[in-house]
């Protein structure tokens, strides 16, 4: 808890939450918080650079463009993007994606709680649905997409899909708490390296492998701490990593 006390917002900097923070509409905030945690792996500051340059590219309302949102329009728009591994083709099927769930749902809130199921042990079945429907399988490009949007069906951490959830869900900052119809209860830890580093560092995993199963069960070591919101621990274990204010080796 006094850890958690010692990272605020002046603290946000290199984090692509800082980007989503920039949008004042909840639209805007759902489509750019999907954008950046989509492409929040790397190292930070260039995650910040590029999402960054992405944004701007959409101003004045990332949600309006994708309202109108034209491939071919977007292909010369975005000629050049490179972001790892991915692409300006595998861009534009992303932006493709979340176009239709806004077509078909209006927002993507709306699409997640058309499958959010409060009855389910944590989020991770209500997210599977909510991924499906942004990369079905067998859908053009579905391969590139799933590696943007992943399940917890196929066994991974999950951790960019969990670090949009939170920063939607939980209620307190620098988290946004849009989504008020999820329970911040049911969220599981964003599991980076560094996260999953420092969580075994303190004891919360022996799980050499950072997947599914080692997120759930820091997730559940950090609820004796806090049952109803133990996600609330991310953000300051993150920021030991990021900041490197936490030794590579113990």
């Amino acid at each position: 808890n006094a850890l958690v006390a010692t990272f605020d917002l002046s603290t946000i900097e290199p984090d692509p939450l800082q980007l989503v923070r920039l949008w004042s509409e909840p639209r805007d905030q759902e489509v750019a918080g999907l954008i950046a945690a989509a492409f929040a792996y790397g190292r930070a500051d260039i995650i910040v650079a590029n999402v960054g340059a992405l944004l701007e590219r959409m101003v004045p309302s990332p949600a309006a463009y994708l309202d109108s949102f034209d491939e071919r329009e977007a292909r010369c728009r975005f000629a050049g993007f490179s972001h790892r591994f991915q692409k300006t083709g595998e861009l534009v099927a992303f932006f493709a994606a979340i176009a239709r769930v806004l077509s078909s749902h209006g927002s993507l809130s709306a699409l997640f709680r058309e499958v959010y199921d409060e009855s389910d042990a944590d989020i991770g079945p209500s997210l599977a649905r909510f991924t499906s429907h942004l990369a079905p399988i067998g859908a053009p490009r579905s391969q590139a997409l799933r590696h943007l949007v992943t399940s917890p069906d196929d066994g991974s951490a999950c951790k960019r899909m969990n670090l949009f959830l939170r920063w939607m869900v939980r209620r307190t900052e620098p988290d946004l708490g849009l989504w008020t119809f999820v329970d911040p209860a049911k969220l599981v830890i964003p599991l980076d390296t560094h996260v999953h580093r420092i969580s075994t560092f303190l004891g919360l995993s022996d799980r050499r492998s950072p997947d599914w199963k080692a997120a759930r069960a820091i997730t559940d070591q950090l609820a004796r701490f806090d049952p109803a919101d133990p996600v609330r621990y991310d953000f300051a274990l993150a920021r030991l990593g990021i900041l490197d204010l936490c030794s590579r080796k113990r």
